[in-house]
């Protein structure tokens, strides 16, 4: 069988949701993330592309907002962190869907960025 990679798929890994809901003044961009299932039902998601998409594997990345317009740059690293850790944990969990991830970084703070990377 041959593969497809889809690049820059966007994810809501739970508990980056969550900080959005606690964090975002933007009711807006939580409710439409909150609305969008196959960005933070990983599991619905895996069960979709094996159904539908078995021949496709998707490179995640974070959906909107990232962690810089989330929080300043005393609270953007520990979203970064949150957000990669839930990437990485989708990709262990299901290496076959998701062969790897686009890191995200906290873009207004370079010394965490750096870091992070």
């Amino acid at each position: 069988m041959n593969h497809r990679i889809d690049l820059f798929n966007h994810v809501m890994p739970l508990r980056y949701l969550e900080m959005l809901k606690q964090h975002s003044k933007d009711a807006g961009i939580v409710k439409r993330m909150s609305n969008l299932r196959m960005l933070w039902d990983i599991e619905a998601r895996v069960a979709m592309l094996r159904e539908k998409f078995p021949e496709v594997r998707q490179v995640l990345t974070l959906g909107l907002p990232p962690p810089e317009l989330l929080g300043g740059p005393a609270f953007s690293p520990e979203l970064a962190r949150i957000a990669n850790d839930g990437m990485a944990e989708m990709c262990r969990r299901w290496p076959r869907e998701f062969p790897a991830f686009v890191a995200s970084l906290p873009m207004n703070n370079v010394p965490a960025a750096l870091e992070e990377m």
